[in-house]
């Protein structure tokens, strides 16, 4: 008599439903642990709960497919772009098959920059030699240095 009582209570459409407390909801799973005839109950209470749903659903009206579908290919209906757009492309496929093509503003960019690495390891060379060529001065001087003090004694 207590299961009846229980399963009147409504707290099987609460569980189902999603608004029971985690007291309600962790007291059921002790009954369904308990009474194994409440699974039965609760998938009956589930299957009402979507067949009323089905039942009472409200269709969406008929332009509301088509709504959608423009958002969903909104781009098939952009204007074309004019050619002069602010974009760089790199053209990798070529007409001979052989050679691919680079727009002229990164051929100038690719030719500054290699001048460029170019002066930069020039003076990366000079440099070096100075420096050697000081280091080379000083060494000498240290050792005429040592040979005057060592010549005085």
């Amino acid at each position: 008599m207590e299961l009846n009582h229980y399963i009147q209570s409504g707290i099987i459409e609460s569980y189902v439903l999603g608004i029971a407390t985690a007291s309600e909801m962790e007291e059921l799973q002790q009954m369904r642990r308990l009474y194994p005839s409440l699974n039965a109950e609760v998938m009956a209470v589930e299957r009402r709960i979507e067949k009323t749903a089905l039942a009472e659903a409200v269709l969406p009206s008929p332009h509301l497919k088509q709504r959608i579908f423009q958002h969903i290919n909104w781009r098939d209906k952009l204007p074309p772009q004019d050619d002069n757009s602010r974009y760089t492309f790199i053209n990798i496929h070529s007409q001979d098959g052989q050679h691919i093509t680079v727009h002229k503003w990164w051929r100038l960019f690719f030719i500054i920059t290699f001048i460029l690495s170019k002066v930069c390891l020039f003076f990366a060379i000079y440099f070096f030699l100075k420096y050697q060529q000081s280091k080379e001065r000083k060494t000498e001087s240290q050792q005429l240095h040592t040979e005057q003090v060592s010549s005085k004694k």
